[in-house]
């Protein structure tokens, strides 16, 4: 039996602690999307962000109008550690660690000032981590630390609500400040948008219990990444599987090929992080997204599995099982899952492939030679930024098998037609757009292969006039979204 005098009280240094918490790995879009899941907890209906830039008197302000705190459970929720993960929680609860409202925070700025009202009273807590650093001592106060804080607060107009207001933005706004900081600053509030849009998604679509929430004065719109709306999307059914006696729910969706979206269908549907980037899994716990995209290091991202999406939703009694993180922004399937998921994947990357490559041939009668290459395309949908545009499978058996036929030179002939014929190919042409204004890529390695392969062709078959095949080259749109300079660049150091 443990005896009083074996034990000592170890307590946490202040100062070093918080400095730690600080480097959990937020950023600001999943910051703020911490901090919005203890609005929903509260049952708020309307959630009103203000993001605003002031230098260093920058400022975050997230108001709800959720059911408030009494004093008892605000000095519990300004707590680190406030809550046991091991508890059991609500099924609809997104809370998990008691860490959230804080961590979120203080990953953002030094001063976490919480006005809370619940039964016509309001109370008030303040996190003051400049304070912490010079005292070292776990100490919060009752109230706001100056009157521009509590000017920043305002009021609760609601019968119950809370403000969090998040100052002194160390990690958002740094020194020096100019123009291009302000700039950085008006983009950040673009992606957040963007993100809210998409992991609350579900919450801001609902006709019953629906969710708004408003970023400096603009109502967010929901993303939903399964493109539901369009009757071109194939909609698999549900899968339910029981995962350590907690339910799991898949469902693959198949968006519509291209050609049945318009230009604006097409930049919604391809979502905040762009085709590549949205392809895969998305992991749902209670309506909350956690993952948006990827292959859970299953597959890897490939062009024609863009159109693939798999919703899966897991409840909250399955975090541990899951790995979810502290952020809610990481999710590791069960080594029971993983076999399910990648028979589940392997089906919608197949599904993708056959909306994605629009086949051209069809096949021919009998046991030909040719029945060999009926099922490879001849196509290739290329994602760039400018665009879908259109490439020659140069992998068909058919083209491989000539290829060995042909030497060097011939095939390095036969490699500038293809060029040429992609280039003008009435597909590409239409899919070029025009351009508002040049914002310009780097030349990546395929490109970079295929100017050395063109400028070689160029001086072996031409007057080895260096200006005239640079000119030519520079011609091309394929390369259109190049700076002309570091191209121009490029051809000469390799000349």
């Amino acid at each position: 039996m443990t005896k009083i005098e074996d034990t000592e009280i170890s307590i946490p240094s202040a100062a070093p602690l918080i400095g730690s918490l600080r480097s959990i790995g937020y950023d600001l879009e999943t910051a703020i999307a911490d901090i919005v899941d203890n609005s929903i907890d509260a049952g708020c209906k309307n959630i009103d962000i203000t993001m605003n830039w002031d230098e260093d008197g920058s400022f975050i302000r997230i108001l709800d109008d959720g059911s408030g705190m009494d004093r008892e459970s605000l000095t519990a929720a300004m707590k680190l550690g406030s809550k046991n993960p091991e508890s059991i929680r609500n099924k609809s609860e997104l809370g998990r660690f008691g860490m959230g409202l804080k961590t979120a925070s203080f990953s953002l700025g030094k001063r976490l000032t919480v006005l809370t009202k619940k039964n016509q009273t309001t109370n008030i807590r303040c996190w003051d981590l400049d304070y912490i650093a010079k005292e070292n001592k776990w100490e919060i106060f009752l109230f706001p630390r100056d009157e521009i804080s509590i000017e920043r607060l305002g009021d609760i107009e609601t019968e119950s609500g809370t403000v969090v207001l998040i100052e002194q933005l160390d990690r958002v706004v740094k020194e020096p400040f100019s123009t291009a900081k302000q700039k950085s600053f008006f983009n950040k509030i673009g992606k957040v948008r963007s993100h809210l849009g998409m992991i609350f998604h579900r919450y801001l679509s609902r006709i019953d219990k629906k969710i708004y929430i408003s970023l400096n004065g603009n109502l967010v719109e929901g993303w939903d990444p399964f493109f539901n709306k369009s009757f071109a999307t194939l909609i698999r059914p549900v899968d339910q599987y029981m995962i350590y006696d907690s339910p799991v729910s898949v469902r693959i969706s198949i968006l519509p090929h291209f050609s049945k979206l318009t230009e604006q269908e097409y930049e919604q549907a391809g979502g905040p992080k762009g085709w590549s980037a949205q392809q895969g899994f998305y992991i749902y716990r209670n309506k909350r997204m956690l993952i948006s995209g990827g292959w859970l290091g299953l597959f890897n991202r490939e062009d024609s599995a863009n159109l693939a999406r798999i919703e899966i939703d897991i409840q909250n009694d399955a975090d541990f099982e899951w790995n979810i993180d502290i952020k809610k922004s990481k999710a590791t399937p069960p080594s029971e899952m993983k076999a399910i998921l990648e028979k589940i994947g392997a089906e919608a990357r197949r599904l993708s492939h056959e909306v994605y490559y629009r086949r051209t041939v069809t096949g021919v009668g009998g046991r030909s030679t040719l029945q060999l290459y009926q099922d490879e395309y001849l196509w290739e949908q290329v994602s760039k930024n400018s665009g879908i545009h259109f490439r020659i499978n140069k992998k068909h058996t058919l083209l491989r098998e000539i290829r060995k036929e042909l030497d060097e030179k011939l095939n390095n002939k036969l490699d500038y037609y293809f060029l040429l014929l992609e280039e003008y190919s009435p597909g590409n042409l239409y899919a070029y757009p025009t351009k508002a204004e040049e914002k310009y890529i780097e030349l990546d390695k395929e490109q970079q292969q295929n100017v050395l392969q063109i400028t070689q062709l160029l001086k072996d078959t031409t007057e080895n006039n260096q200006d005239i095949i640079i000119q030519h080259i520079l011609s091309f749109e394929t390369f259109s979204s190049i700076d002309p300079k570091e191209l121009k660049k490029f051809i000469v150091e390799n000349w």
